[in-house]
Formats: C-alpha cells, sequence, structure tokens
C-alpha cells in the first residue's frame, strides 16, 4: 500500500492506495509522530510514501517517516517521473502541476490531454500523445480576481464564487460576478478552442476547487477528476519504487 502526503499552504491532504486504486483520502491541520503513528497502525500494509510539500523541508517529519516505512520519496524537481519533461525552469515549476499531468498521462496514455487546476491560481499543463511534459501557463484563480478587485479599488465589495450571472448586468455585484466568472470561461474555453486545432482528440480534465463551478458551463466535454494530483503522486511513486 503507497501513502501520499500532500502538504499545502494552508492543509494537509493524503491518500491511500492499494495498487492505483485510491482506498482513502484525509485532510490534516498538521502532521506529526502522532499522526503518522494513527495511518500507520490503522493501516500496518502502508509500505511506501511519497512527500509533496510547498512549505520549508520538514527534515524531523522526513526522519519520522523514513523510520516508520520501508521507503520515502522527497517530491522535488530531481525526482524521476515517467514523463520527458520539456520544461526549462524545473527548479521553480510546481509540483503540484507535475504532478497532475503525470496524473492524467496515467489515465490517458499516448493522448493529448490538458489539465485545467482551478484552485488559488488557475494552470493549464499540457501533456501530448507521445506522453511528453510541453508546459502550460498560469493564471489568477477566481477568489484571487474577487479580492484584488475589492483590495485594488476603493468601493468594490469582496464577492465570494457562486452566482449565476447574465452575460451583461445591471447592478455593481452582478457586473463583478460576471467578470470573474464569465472572463475565466471566456479564458478556458479561448485556450480549448486553440488547443483542440492543434492537438488531435483533445481530451480536457478539470481538477481543483473550483472545478465544480465550471465543468457544466463550457460546450466541451470536460473530465473532472478531484484526486489527479494524488494519482499523478502514487504513479511517481510507483515509478521510482521500480527503479529504486
Amino acid at each position: 500500500m503507497n501513502l501520499c502526503i500532500d502538504i499545502g499552504n494552508s492543509i494537509i491532504k493524503t491518500a491511500l492506495f492499494s495498487g492505483l486504486k485510491i482506498q482513502e483520502t484525509a485532510n490534516w491541520q498538521k502532521i506529526g509522530l502522532t499522526e503518522i503513528f494513527e495511518l500507520k497502525s490503522k493501516y500496518p500494509e502502508i509500505k511506501n510514501v511519497i512527500l509533496c510539500s510547498v512549505r520549508p523541508e520538514n527534515l524531523d517529519l522526513i526522519d519520522q517517516l523514513e523510520r516508520n516505512f520501508h521507503y520515502l520519496l522527497v517530491f522535488n524537481e530531481t525526482t524521476e517521473i515517467p514523463l520527458e519533461n520539456l520544461y526549462r525552469t524545473s527548479k521553480t515549476l510546481g509540483k503540484d502541476r507535475l504532478a497532475a499531468v503525470t496524473g492524467a498521462n496515467n489515465n490517458y496514455p499516448d493522448k493529448n490531454v490538458l489539465v485545467v487546476d482551478l484552485g488559488t491560481a488557475i494552470t493549464y499543463d499540457l501533456v501530448d500523445e507521445f506522453n511528453r511534459y510541453l508546459g502550460g501557463n498560469i493564471s489568477p484563480g477566481m477568489t484571487l480576481r474577487f479580492r484584488a478587485l475589492h483590495e485594488f479599488t476603493g468601493n468594490l465589495p469582496l464577492l465570494k464564487p457562486g452566482h449565476n450571472t447574465e452575460l451583461l448586468a445591471n447592478n455593481t455585484k452582478d457586473a463583478i460576478a460576471a467578470g470573474v466568472e464569465k472572463g475565466i470561461i471566456f479564458e478556458i474555453q479561448s485556450y480549448i478552442n486553440i488547443l483542440e486545432k492543434q492537438y488531435r482528440n483533445l481530451i480536457i480534465i478539470f481538477t481543483g476547487g473550483d472545478a465544480k463551478y465550471f465543468d457544466k458551463k463550457l460546450k466541451n466535454t470536460i473530465f473532472v477528476d478531484p484526486f489527479l494530483i494524488f494519482t499523478g503522486l502514487n504513479r511517481i511513486l510507483i515509478h521510482n519504487v521500480k527503479n529504486n
């Protein structure tokens, strides 16, 4: 059994895999010796662990994971992945982006796949039919756009996602909501329209916390996978265990 640990800026997520199948996911406020023992006692079959973190390296956590499990992989820019990575600045590439395209390639091998991760930022990443990660773009996410309009202006209110708006609004709140939400829809649709002309039979996958707001609002067939990053982390772990 494999354990994937994804440490974000505000929350820690874990996923347990038996082979390629997710058995359980969980969110944690912190992870340390107590949480490790809890996981180990509940799932003594856990053998291999991958640690992915956007926070500064936690040497104590790494030491505890190494002590309690057979194999630990700390995911960084030197980690081998089962894709050809054509991104030029690998040190600055978000590990979540790389894990997501690895997960997409795992689910759709030898296919052209666009991954749209709708979170704090919106990222667009492409893996092609030759199993190459070609790169992608980064754009402000929905909450960031709402906050920017509020914090960098004098009078615009702070709105939250989830509005049903017409194309053109007749009041300020709806104008903000439509500008942000439809602006994102138009942005995504434009990427899809252009890339579909360049990459045959393009598959589109949405992931991230805001995916639920947009998957039904585009004319294309969209696959939503909230566990895509975990799928990629597990595949990277399997690849490195095999080659270790």
